[in-house]
């Protein structure tokens, strides 16, 4: 003051800006604080004080308007004896207000305007002051008001006097806008009535932009693919959007003001209350922030597999909300079982059948037969098993065949060969149908080779039941295959090459593979690898005498280990057949 007094600089006077005031009793309050001088002469300052506080809420704001309301109205009761003495003052205090504001007589007549009222209308002070006051009000609103006035000093019955209220004014150039008006009667005596008008566009068009985001956000919320929920500190339901509704089944209504654990089963309900209390009191997160799978309850009772998702969101009260996302996976849950099943059903395919034959199977299930140009067949019998087994238990056949013809199983993978069945002691293995000659029967050699090499580390364990020996007989030749059975199926091969195999472990001799000249010619044709004995000529059933040769032994580079070719090369050239009933 004492620098504006000697300086005449205003750093505050004509401006307002943000302040702290304190009350009598100690409490302090945010608001804005506006500066005028009356007049040069008087040396007067007049301040209005605007409390930020009441903006909060409009209950609040409501309050302190009426507080201004009374204290204007005040301030003209007692400056009403001296108007005419102390107009500049009055004048000067009414500009400072940040409302518009306006005295009218007991016939609706203006009297008296400020600053703001022209500010906000339009209309300078000469152009309202002496209308009557319905100028500033839209024209369906206008035809009454004079009405309501003599009702009033009528009756004495007040209806806006004393109020407050959310109305619509019109300004100069005749658009509207909508604002509150606070009405206050002077005094009985001067007849006179003060009102107070705030514009509300700002705050409408906030409110305009707070709802659109509202929505906005909502039918953001709406398009997600997955069910939504909010719930407070209490667990209790605050919003959800469409998909959990098509979820869940319950309506918006029927998830709002209920706790989340409507939608949990029973048996995790009862624990979901605790959580919450145990994490806001300890603030330890288990779930929050994380996904895993749950099991959801819907309204018919029934429950589902989901994947559950938590985030925490703090407010500006201080409080805290908690967001979920539920993620129904039952349809993934239902693939993954028929993958699982599917796969099972692959894998016990693909150990009955070749693998070409099982995706062909796979494919087309209508019958296969196909006609074979080159097949290399292979036949082991135990010899004298019959005998052998006849004083032995049930369980220790099986045991003593299972552990033997497991290892040639082994041994049928590592060579790339079709196991085609056993029978009782009957082990019959071929090369994988296809014309080409010379890998398919080294194959099948090297195979019978290894598996005398298994019964002797057999027998080298010593057996409870004895040694064992076995024949093998191998020969090749064209061969008619297909898969037969619809319960259990069998991929199974006819032809001569097939009988003369079978005889030719029928005549052979025990530890010994006996093989046919054809056998013999075929390897021979690529290399020299393998040592054939000639054995002589035997007569064979349904061929007549045939030259019969033993399979001595392989050449050690064979031996080493090498990458193992595909199960079945695909153009390899072969007939297919129609299928018949008839055998080949």
């Amino acid at each position: 003051l004492q620098n504006y007094l000697k300086t005449g600089m205003k750093k505050m006077i004509g401006t307002q800006r943000e302040v702290t005031a304190q009350r009598k009793d100690g409490s302090t309050f945010p608001c804005v604080l506006g500066l005028s001088e009356v007049s040069k002469e008087s040396g007067l300052i007049c301040g209005f004080i605007r409390d930020l506080t009441s903006e909060k809420t409009l209950e609040e704001r409501n309050e302190n308007l009426e507080e201004r309301n009374e204290a204007n109205t005040h301030t003209i009761k007692v400056q009403r004896k001296g108007l005419l003495v102390a107009e500049d003052t009055i004048l000067g205090i009414l500009d400072a207000s940040f409302h518009a504001l306006f005295v009218i007589n007991e016939k609706g007549i203006i009297q008296l305007v400020n600053e703001k009222s022209c500010e906000v209308f339009g209309w300078s002070k000469e152009e309202m002051v002496s209308q009557n006051i319905n100028m500033i009000m839209p024209s369906d609103v206008a035809s009454s008001h004079d009405q309501y006035l003599q009702n009033y000093l009528k009756t004495g019955i007040k209806k806006m006097i004393g109020t407050q209220r959310e109305v619509n004014a019109q300004r100069k150039d005749g658009t509207t806008f909508p604002c509150v008006l606070g009405l206050s009667e002077v005094s009985k005596e001067s007849g006179l009535i003060c009102g107070f008008i705030r514009d509300l566009t700002s705050e409408k068009q906030i409110q305009i932009e707070v709802g659109e985001n509202h929505k906005l956000m909502l039918k953001i919320m709406d398009a997600s693919f997955h069910a939504l929920f909010v719930i407070n500190e209490e667990g209790i339901i605050q919003m959800v959007n469409e998909r959990s509704t098509k979820v869940l089944g319950w309506t918006k209504e029927e998830f709002i003001g209920h706790n989340i654990t409507m939608i949990m089963p029973h048996e995790h309900a009862h624990q979901h209350g605790d959580y919450l209390k145990r994490y806001l009191t300890t603030g330890r997160k288990r779930m929050i922030g994380k996904e895993r799978e749950v099991s959801a309850k819907r309204k018919d009772g029934t429950t589902f597999p989901c994947i559950l998702g938590l985030s925490e969101i703090d407010t500006s009260d201080g409080t805290k909300l908690f967001v979920g996302f539920l993620e129904d996976i039952t349809v993934q849950k239902s693939l993954i079982i028929a993958e699982a099943e599917r796969e099972a059903s692959d894998n016990l395919l693909h150990n009955i059948l070749p693998e070409h034959i099982a995706n062909r199977l796979k494919q087309d299930p209508s019958h296969i037969a196909d006609h074979y140009e080159n097949t290399t067949i292979l036949f082991a019998d135990i010899v004298g098993f019959t005998n052998k087994t006849s004083s032995m238990t049930p369980k220790a056949v099986v045991t003593m065949l299972n552990n033997l013809f497991s290892q040639f199983d082994y041994l049928v993978g590592h060579y790339d060969l079709n196991k085609v069945k056993t029978i009782g002691d009957c082990y019959m293995v071929t090369s994988i149908p296809s014309s080409e000659i010379d890998s398919g029967c080294s194959r099948v050699c090297m195979f019978a080779l290894d598996l005398l090499k298994c019964v002797q580390k057999y027998n080298m364990s010593g057996p409870q039941h004895g040694h064992l020996d076995m024949r093998v007989g191998i020969a090749c030749g064209q061969v008619v295959a297909g898969v037969v059975g619809t319960k259990r199926f069998l991929f199974d091969m006819w032809g001569d090459a097939v009988n003369v195999a079978a005889r030719m472990e029928q005549h052979g001799l025990p530890g010994k593979i006996q093989v046919t000249k054809e056998v013999v010619d075929n390897v021979r044709k690529f290399s020299n690898d393998f040592s054939f004995e000639l054995r002589g000529t035997l007569n064979i059933k349904g061929k007549g005498m045939l030259d019969c040769y033993f399979l001595k032994s392989a050449s050690e580079k064979l031996k080493k280990p090498s990458s193992r070719r595909s199960v079945f090369t695909g153009g390899s050239s072969h007939k297919p057949l129609q299928a018949r009933s008839d055998s080949a």
